[in-house]
């Protein structure tokens, strides 16, 4: 009955946000319109180098498993519930990949004391309402007691990587070593053989059409120099191009969120 009763409330909460708009509410300091990194500290709680390897950690872990986790620090929500604060700006920002949904956000409220974790719907059977709540009681309040902000955060994100690269048969599950080893293996061979293709295509091809066209020009009683063939010129439109850019830091990509997670206050 209890978890009955608990995905109903996690329905009306969802379509009390999706009733209303779906904009980012006034709070000190403001928050940008979307993240740039993985580490939004407007709080100022954390050093460059504690950023530096949160941002590092968590942009590994979306490159392994698509999963999406963003740190987000206030100073205050100015009387704002913390719950409906932190669903709102895990959906505008559209945290996790679409259809997948797996996002999080760990959102740290400074002077109100408060934190939340929210949990996005494809990640909730990995991170339960009741398991992230066991997270922030035993690694976030006991940090936070102590201002140790960068500790505290950094032990939570790090227990949320476990649970989600840990779990072995979820959809964000990273591929085992035999697995990846296999699949590069067989793009090499793929390669290979697109390889051989495009080659042959470049120099067969070519020859056959001279071959046919001086043929045909000779039927007509064309006469052509150097033995009746000529090589047309130009080079082909395609290519390849890196997919690169250099390290954009965080994009969001559109998961939703239905109400899972938990709060707590220190």
């Amino acid at each position: 009955m209890a978890c009955k009763a608990n995905s109903i409330l996690k329905v009306l909460v969802c379509l009390l946000f999706w009733a209303c708009p779906v904009s980012l509410p006034a709070v000190t300091p403001p928050i940008p319109a979307h993240p740039s990194q993985y580490v939004v500290d407007l709080a100022g709680v954390l050093d460059a180098g504690a950023r530096a390897r949160l941002n590092g950690m968590l942009k590994d872990l979306e490159a392994k498993t698509t999963a999406q986790v963003v740190v987000l620090t206030i100073n205050s929500l100015e009387g704002e519930p913390i719950e409906s604060f932190s669903h709102q700006t895990a959906v505008k920002w559209g945290i996790g990949r679409k259809g997948k949904d797996n996002g999080v956000l760990l959102t740290v409220v400074v002077k109100d004391r408060k934190y939340r974790i929210e949990v996005g719907y494809g990640l909730e059977s990995v991170l339960p309402d009741s398991l992230v709540g066991s997270i922030g009681r035993k690694h976030l309040v006991p940090h936070f007691k102590k201002r140790d902000f960068a500790g505290g955060i950094n032990a939570a994100v790090t227990e949320i990587i476990n649970k989600i690269t840990g779990d072995p048969g979820g959809a964000v599950a990273s591929e085992s070593p035999g697995e990846t080893a296999a699949s590069k293996e067989g793009e090499k061979e793929d390669d290979r053989i697109i390889l051989i293709l495009v080659i042959l295509a470049v120099v067969l091809v070519p020859m056959i059409l001279i071959w046919l066209i001086s043929r045909w020009m000779k039927k007509r009683g064309k006469k052509y120099g150097g033995g009746g063939y000529y090589w047309f010129g130009g080079s082909g439109g395609s290519g390849w191009s890196s997919g690169g850019g250099g390290d954009s830091g965080f994009s969001g990509g559109g998961g939703d969120f239905g109400g899972g997670g938990a709060s707590g206050d220190w």
